[in-house]
């Protein structure tokens, strides 16, 4: 007998992210750094006489600092699947916008989609899908795809 209590419906959860070896402030910091240093190599060559070199310099500043904010925009995407229960919840934030799928765990599909270069991995349930392990590698995303067709399969 069931009491419906939360031991009875094990929760799994998959969530991926991008790989950011550094976090705001610390790329912040690098940006500075190398920001001085640029300037200063600039500034000891405009000095002896090379002056075209501080507006290149000036533009090698600018198309950093553009990486830098762009990478900090995506630095907080992820991905998440979480079967809980009969449910299937696929989550995914991207650059801020959040879409949230969610299934009977018993109803849904995962397909596999191969290319010439790279699978996606569909999550699928009642014609709607979401894809999910954009944010993998493909080796990692098709190892994340038989996991969760083994968790349905087994979970019924």
């Amino acid at each position: 007998m069931q009491d419906g209590s939360a031991a009875d419906h094990p929760v799994y959860s998959l969530t991926a992210r991008r790989n950011c070896s550094l976090q705001e402030a610390e790329r912040w910091r690098a940006f500075w750094l190398v920001a001085l240093v640029s300037g200063l190599i600039a500034v000891a060559f405009a000095s002896v006489g090379a002056w075209p070199i501080l507006p290149f310099a000036g533009l090698e500043l600018v198309a950093l600092y553009v990486a830098f904010r762009r990478f900090s925009r995506d630095a907080d995407d992820y991905e998440r699947v979480t079967i809980q229960g009969d449910r299937l919840i696929v989550e995914s934030n991207t650059r801020g916008r959040v879409h949230r799928f969610e299934s009977n765990r018993y109803w849904t599909q995962i397909l596999i989609r191969k290319d010439v270069w790279s699978c996606q991995v569909v999550v699928r349930s009642h014609g709607r899908e979401i894809e999910f392990g954009s944010l993998l590698g493909d080796e990692a995303r098709m190892q994340a795809a038989r996991q969760l067709k083994d968790l349905l399969r087994v979970q019924r």
